[in-house]
């Protein structure tokens, strides 16, 4: 297993397992020493009370930020523990959805693109595949990238025919001939 420089992908998923680890410690302290501010019917959410969830939470938090920090790393493993507590902080938010139904959503979708970054969003390179250009990208993203900006940007061949014919005034179709 090989460490590779962070990318943009790795500092955007390292940032949002930080924040969320903040939040979470927060939630917690706020869970801990403020139990009245989250409006549930009961002292309990599904198995355990406030204080419990508070220092619970405090705690998850706390890993969180250390595994976006190891994310930085670029490890395999880091990225492989960032996803699983990516889904069991999803999980575990489910438990706020009664107090808290806004927030706990908003951290399930943080969660899912914590997922979607460490999965989906992870360059080739870190798997050792081709050789790396000075942008960063191997041969073989360069060339499909360059390959795909000029199909982009190339005319489809209806439109380089309709530019080749202009109609004129008195309305013969040819402007070339």
């Amino acid at each position: 297993m090989r460490a590779e420089a962070a990318n943009g992908w790795q500092f955007f998923v390292a940032t949002l397992l930080i924040v969320i680890g903040a939040v979470n410690i927060i939630q917690g302290l706020v869970a801990l020493f403020t139990p009245d501010f989250y409006m549930v019917g009961g002292t309990e959410m599904l198995f355990l009370g406030f204080g419990a969830w508070g220092v619970l939470l405090g705690l998850w938090g706390v890993v969180l930020v250390v595994a976006g920090l190891a994310v930085l790393s670029g490890r395999t493993w880091a990225r492989v523990f960032g996803i699983v507590l990516a889904c069991l902080n999803a999980l575990a938010q489910l438990a706020f959805v009664l107090a808290m139904p806004v927030w706990s959503m908003v951290a399930i979708a943080i969660d899912i693109l914590v997922v979607y970054g460490l999965t989906a969003g992870w360059p080739s390179r870190s798997r050792g595949e081709g050789s790396a250009t000075s942008s960063g990208m191997s041969t073989a993203e360069h060339e499909a990238y360059r390959s795909g900006y000029q199909a982009a940007h190339e005319a489809p061949p209806q439109a380089r025919a309709a530019e080749r014919t202009v109609a004129r005034p008195g309305g013969r179709g040819r402007a070339d001939g």
